[in-house]
């Protein structure tokens, strides 16, 4: 009988349903679309690190005691320039020259305010250039930033930079003389200089030209070069510019 009832409760357990597993839940990730703004699975809090507004190549990091520290990504006068286009600039060495040398420093907002040139007759010809001096750029916002300062030019005081070119006269070909009045920093110098005329058309001309002038000539910087004085005395001015008869 014992033996009967043990069969019975075996067969009724075969019977039975079998436990119940716990279902597990299967989680499936985000698909992040590849035009999406998050980009590819970037996390909500990342920093966008090439969109952020101060760019990580675009930021100069140089002194004007140092006028070849810092990278070339901001605002570089090294930049590829388009051989027709106008500009101004000024080549800087190091009192004890570097390799690296000359450091150009260019200005980005210039006009010539009147010009008398006749593409025929250049000779006798008159214009008068003015330079923004705070729209300097030399490849480094920090070095920019000192130039702009009492040490150097100190652009809240002086604005502007004049040039008066006259006294116009033929040398050989193309290469003309002439008589150019700078002022600047409060101080007036004339200097006889060369230009070349490389290019002419019906109503203009486009000149080319290179002077070298002493820093102190215009009281820019210390006088005596030292721990705190880097840059050489002598500078370069070149420019490139494109007269009209006005």
């Amino acid at each position: 009988m014992k033996t009967l009832k043990l069969l019975v409760l075996a067969t009724v357990l075969a019977a039975s349903p079998a436990c119940k597993k716990k279902k597990t839940e299967v989680v499936t990730p985000p698909v992040t679309e590849p035009g999406s703004a998050s980009g590819a699975m970037a996390t909500p809090d990342a920093p966008d690190m090439a969109g952020s507004g101060s760019g990580m190549a675009g930021s100069g990091s140089g002194s004007a005691a140092d006028p070849n520290a810092g990278s070339a990504g901001s605002g570089s006068a090294a930049a590829a320039r388009d051989p027709k286009a106008d500009f101004i600039s000024v080549l800087a060495e190091h009192a004890e020259k570097k390799p690296t040398d000359p450091v150009e420093v260019s200005f980005d907002k210039f006009a010539v305010k009147k010009a008398t040139f006749d593409p025929k007759k250049v000779e006798g010809g008159t214009a008068t250039i003015e330079v923004d001096l705070a729209s300097l750029k030399s490849g480094s916002d920090k070095r920019d930033k000192h130039l702009t300062t009492a040490d150097y030019i100190d652009t809240t005081k002086f604005t502007t930079m004049t040039i008066d070119i006259a006294n116009v006269k033929k040398k050989a070909d193309n290469t003309y003389t002439a008589d150019a009045k700078v002022k600047l920093r409060g101080v007036d110098k004339k200097y006889p200089v060369t230009f070349e005329v490389v290019e002419t058309g019906d109503d203009f001309i486009r000149v080319k030209g290179e002077h070298k002038f002493g820093r102190m000539d215009f009281k820019v910087g210390k006088e005596k070069t030292g721990p705190d004085e880097s840059v050489a005395q002598d500078l370069t001015v070149k420019l490139q510019l494109t007269l009209k008869k006005t």
